[in-house]
C-alpha cells in the first residue's frame, strides 16, 4: 500500500474537499502550477481550499517540535484535526476541518465570512502561527515527504469553534488593517471599507437605475482589491459588492422617504398651529402638492424658469426644495 492509499484511511474527506484543479508544486521557489486533483496529489505542496469555498483553517507553525508544543502546552484549546510535519525539524501545517465550508462566491453571505476570519485570527494567535502565511498552499498530508498525524476525527462546525474560542459578534465585526488582511480577512477588509464609503456615495445615485449603482460599488471594491498583497477573485469581489449595494439601495430609499414624510408632517403641523383658524391647513396641503409637482417636473427635464411659471413659486424657493430633496 503506498502513502496516498494509507492516508486516505486517515483523512477520508481531504481528497473530496480539495479543489478540482488545485495549485501544486514540489518546490515553492519555482512557482505553482494548476493540475487536475489526482495529479496534484503526487506533489509535496497543494492548494487545500477552493477559491469558492473553504473547508480548512490552515496554520503554519514555523517553529521546531511544534506538535509537542501544541499537545502539551495548550490546555482547553481546540486541537487541529490533523497535521503535516517536516520530519527534519518538526515544523508543520495544522489543519482544522469544517463540517460545512465557508463560501466565498458572489452569492455568499458576509456574516459567516466575518465570523470565520475571527476564528482564524484567534487560532493563529493561540498557536503562535506565522502571521505572514496566506494559506494558499500547504504541505500535502498525502505526500511521503511529510509525517502526518490524525488528532481529531470529527470536523468542527463554525459555531463550535467560535464558542470554544469565546468569540462574540463584536469581535467578528472588527475591521482588519489592509496589510494584515490575508485569507478571509481580505473579504472583511474590503466589505467594511467599501460599506462605509457606500453609505454616503449612494446619495449621488438617487434617481438612477440599480444596476448603475451596483456597478459603481463593484468598481470601488475592485480598486480596493488592487491594493491587496494577494488579490481576490472577481466573483468574491462581486459578492461583496452585491451585499453592500442591495443593503444601501433599500436603506437609502427608506431613509429618504422618511425624510420626505417628516418634512410633510412638519409643514402640516406648522400650518395647523399658525393658521388653523383661517384655512392655513388647506394652504399647507396645497404647498406640499406644489413641491411634489415641482420635483416631478424637474425629473422630466424642465428648467427652473419653466417650473417656476407652472407651479407659481419663485426660482429661489425651487432651489431650496431641490437642495432639501438632494440632502
Amino acid at each position: 500500500m503506498n502513502k496516498i492509499q494509507s492516508q486516505i484511511e486517515l483523512f477520508p474527506s481531504f481528497i473530496g474537499n480539495l479543489p478540482t484543479k488545485p495549485y501544486c508544486t514540489d518546490d515553492l521557489s519555482t512557482g505553482l502550477k494548476i493540475r487536475p486533483r489526482d495529479t496534484a496529489l503526487a506533489f509535496k505542496y497543494i492548494q487545500p481550499n477552493s477559491p469558492f469555498y473553504q473547508y480548512y483553517f490552515v496554520l503554519d507553525l514555523d517553529y521546531e517540535s511544534a506538535l509537542s508544543e501544541i499537545l502539551y502546552s495548550l490546555d482547553g484549546v481546540p486541537m487541529p484535526n490533523f497535521v503535516a510535519e517536516n520530519p527534519q525539524n518538526g515544523r508543520l501545517h495544522a489543519f482544522f476541518e469544517l463540517k460545512t465550508p465557508i463560501y466565498t462566491t458572489d452569492a455568499s453571505r458576509q456574516k459567516p465570512i466575518m465570523l470565520a476570519n475571527a476564528v482564524y485570527l484567534r487560532l493563529r494567535e493561540l498557536f503562535n502561527a506565522d502571521v505572514g502565511y496566506s494559506g494558499l498552499i500547504s504541505k500535502n498530508p498525502m505526500h511521503e515527504q511529510w509525517r502526518t498525524y490524525s488528532i481529531r476525527k470529527s470536523p468542527y462546525s463554525l459555531n463550535e469553534l467560535s464558542s470554544k474560542l469565546d468569540i462574540d459578534w463584536n469581535e467578528a465585526k472588527k475591521v482588519p488593517k489592509q496589510d494584515e488582511a490575508v485569507g478571509l480577512g481580505r473579504n472583511c477588509y474590503i466589505f467594511h471599507t467599501a460599506r462605509h464609503w457606500a453609505y454616503v456615495e449612494i446619495r449621488k445615485y438617487r434617481g438612477k437605475a440599480y444596476n448603475v449603482w451596483l456597478q459603481g460599488v463593484i468598481d470601488h471594491c475592485l480598486k480596493l482589491n488592487e491594493g491587496m498583497t494577494e488579490s481576490m477573485e472577481y466573483n468574491e469581489i462581486k459578492g461583496i459588492a452585491k451585499s453592500i449595494s442591495r443593503y444601501c439601495w433599500k436603506k437609502d430609499a427608506y431613509c429618504y422617504q422618511e425624510f420626505i414624510d417628516r418634512q410633510s408632517r412638519k409643514g402640516r403641523l406648522g400650518g395647523i398651529k399658525s393658521n388653523s383658524s383661517n384655512g392655513g391647513y388647506a394652504r399647507s396641503q396645497k404647498y406640499d402638492e406644489k413641491r411634489i409637482l415641482a420635483l416631478n417636473l424637474k425629473k422630466k427635464g424642465a428648467s427652473s424658469t419653466e417650473i417656476s411659471m407652472q407651479v407659481g413659486v419663485t426660482t429661489r424657493t425651487l432651489r431650496n426644495w431641490f437642495k432639501q430633496h438632494e440632502s
